[in-house]
């Protein structure tokens, strides 16, 4: 006979779903961003680099997702975790490519990727979902936070069109 399983996920005495590990992990992520921002000396009032900011806490909160995902022993997903795991991973592999590669003092830990190359793959990965039937209805935490990251990731590629000087995809259509 099979297992009891937890309804919330995880198994029945709950330790791979323990709220007090997930807690942790993102207040440890959050800790670790505001300490990259204050170490590089981007805290400070008023906020001239908010939206890269935004970016250092958006990464450092993508880091722990396929951890705090993996934990919860949930079968299938929807597509904010998708995306959360997406995102995650692909910052996990890209720092592990720059440890390897010796490049361990110049790897920016939260934001290996630039923003518009983010914010296209993760735009890639909605539109993947979307057409799969991924998007539900579901209101997990999860999910919605895997959301918020992803329309933060691809709002920051479209900023880097609608904000930057010079000949870009906006400026070009609208001299036509």
């Amino acid at each position: 006979m099979p297992p009891k399983r937890n309804p919330g996920g995880g198994s029945p005495s709950g330790s791979p779903s323990h709220p007090l590990v997930t807690t942790v992990l993102l207040v440890g992520a959050i800790g670790w961003a505001f300490g990259l921002l204050f170490h590089k000396g981007m805290l400070a009032w008023p906020p001239v680099r908010l939206l890269s900011a935004l970016a250092t806490i958006a990464g450092c909160l993508a880091l722990v997702g396929p951890v705090i995902l993996a934990r919860s022993g949930k079968a299938g997903g929807s597509l904010g975790e998708l995306i959360w795991m997406t995102g995650g991973l692909l910052i996990w592999i890209f720092n592990l490519v720059g440890v390897a590669n010796g490049d361990l003092r110049s790897v920016d830990w939260a934001t290996p990727l630039g923003p518009r190359t983010m914010g296209l793959i993760i735009l890639a990965v909605m539109l993947a979902g979307l057409r799969s039937g991924l998007a539900g209805r579901d209101w997990s935490w999860t999910n919605v936070t895997g959301w918020a990251l992803g329309l933060f990731w691809v709002g920051m590629a479209v900023a880097t069109w609608a904000l930057a000087p010079g000949p870009g995809l906006v400026s070009g259509l609208a001299s036509r």
